[in-house]
Parts: C-alpha cells; structure tokens; sequence
C-alpha cells in the first residue's frame, strides 16, 4: 500500500492511477498522517442481471431433479386393506 501526501496528489493524479493498478489500495496523508484510504472502484451488477442468474440457476435446478425423480423406482400402491387385516 503505498502513501501520497497532498500535494503529491495534487501535483499528478497518474501516478496515483497507476499505483491504485498495481497495488490495489493508495493511502492520502496530509501532514504525515493518514486521512483517507483510495480503492479501485468495483462495479457491481444491476438488479435485473442477478434475477436473471438466480431464474436461470432455479431452472436448472429444477430440471436436476425432475431427473432424479424420474430415475427414482416406482413403489407398489400401499395397500390399506392387508395393514387393517393385520390389526
């Protein structure tokens, strides 16, 4: 994490881009003291995008085990009359 003081800040805005690209994370000093931490921006999806992945994700889901159910044995009908008999 590198440090710039203010008025390195002020004098040229580049070498802050270019350590924000290198090294992730830029720290401001005024004075020697740190007054504030500078990251790189992280644009973040919007919401219809996050419906769509989590529509899509459910549908497949939903297939898997449509699946599954069908390769599952079928059980014999249970039958009612032979378990009261047993009473």
């Amino acid at each position: 994490m590198r440090e710039f003081s203010v008025r390195e800040m002020r004098a040229g805005y580049g070498a802050i881009a270019a350590a924000l690209e290198s090294e992730g994370e830029v720290v401001l000093t005024h004075h020697g003291r740190p007054f504030a931490k500078v990251v790189p921006f992280v644009e973040e999806p919007d919401a219809a995008a996050l419906a769509a992945e989590a529509r899509r994700r459910r549908e497949a889901w939903a297939g898997q085990r449509r699946k599954a159910l069908a390769r599952m044995p079928k059980l014999p009908a249970f039958d009612w009359d032979a378990l009261r008999a047993d009473r």
